[in-house]
């Protein structure tokens, strides 16, 4: 026991040089924190310490590997999207060939072609979210950013969704409210979301603008949130909902055969890309809420027409 304390005491002392230096190599605690975050490019500069210069090299080789890797896996879910995309635009064409004439088809028939539209109609969906997440992955997104009449904005996306006549209210102050965002990109967010709703959601969303005053400064973000009448996401579960093919409880009542598994991804991560944040919380009535905050860009002077009180649609 005398050796063993002994031989653990020794080693103390002969490791205490090296934690003091990189406790005073600030450099280290600052990539290895962006390479958790996602900054895969990160690298420790060169140090003279021969010791340190051991642990950066190793440290540098790490994240080349781990770079490296993540690449391949995003050009392999790219490579294989776009490879998809050709045959599914024959596939596609042809299921509309046969939907043009399924009034000439007997029954059995005509219930197998409506599984096969909705089926490629989920394919299509889910290798265009396959190849976006793989854009992010790739650190491939390129945003197009312009000024965005909010409250416009929200009725033309809804108008493009799954449910055009779903119920919209703005409210007055935000009616003019101007964001600086990517037009198909958050089109795509609210589509998504009214999407989700429309599938678990029991019935037909409610969809609400209204500003967010902003802490010291009004007026600073714009809300956009969309209201289901589901069985709601409990609080273990709210941050699951928006990973990618979440598995667990929340899967389980939330899962369908529509969809691909990525909506909501895509809703986070493409609100997160344009300065923004998205949450779920549980009403107090049953469902669940889906916020999406969004930065302004400014106010648009009203015009006489404007109306003076909130508008539903």
């Amino acid at each position: 026991m005398k050796r063993q304390a002994a031989g653990i005491s020794h080693g103390r002392l002969a490791s205490r040089p090296i934690t003091a230096r990189l406790r005073v190599w600030p450099s280290s605690v600052v990539a290895a924190k962006a390479i958790a975050g996602g900054r895969l490019d990160t690298r420790l500069e060169p140090t003279e310490d021969p010791d340190l210069s051991v642990l950066a090299n190793s440290f540098n080789d790490m994240a080349a590997a781990l770079q490296t890797r993540i690449e391949r896996d995003a050009r392999f879910a790219s490579d294989v999207s776009h490879e998809l995309r050709s045959p599914l635009m024959t596939l596609s064409a042809s299921v509309e060939v046969m939907d043009a004439r399924r009034d000439e088809m007997p029954e059995r028939a005509q219930s197998a072609l409506d599984l096969l539209v909705a089926d490629v109609a989920r394919f299509q969906g889910l290798v265009e979210d396959l190849l976006e997440i793989s854009r992010f992955d790739a650190g491939a997104i390129r945003l197009h950013l312009e000024d965005l009449l909010v409250a416009e904005f929200v009725r033309q996306a809804i108008a493009v969704s799954s449910l055009p006549r779903a119920k919209l209210t703005v409210s007055p102050r935000a009616e003019n409210l101007v964001m600086r965002g990517d037009r198909r990109r958050l089109a795509r967010v609210v589509a998504n979301l009214v999407d989700n709703a429309r599938v678990h959601g029991g019935g037909e969303p409610e969809i609400t603008v209204s500003e967010a005053e902003g802490e010291g400064e009004p007026l600073a973000h714009v809300w956009i949130a969309v209201e289901d009448h589901g069985p709601g996401v409990t609080a273990d579960e709210r941050s699951l909902v928006f990973e990618r093919f979440a598995r667990g409880g929340v899967a389980g009542r939330r899962s369908s055969s529509e969809g691909s598994g990525l909506g909501l991804a895509l809703v986070k991560e493409l609100t997160e890309t344009m300065g923004g944040s998205v949450t779920v919380a549980t009403v107090p009535e049953g469902g669940s809420a889906f916020t999406v905050r969004l930065p302004i860009a400014g106010i648009e002077a009203p015009s006489d027409d404007d109306a003076s009180e909130g508008e539903q649609v």
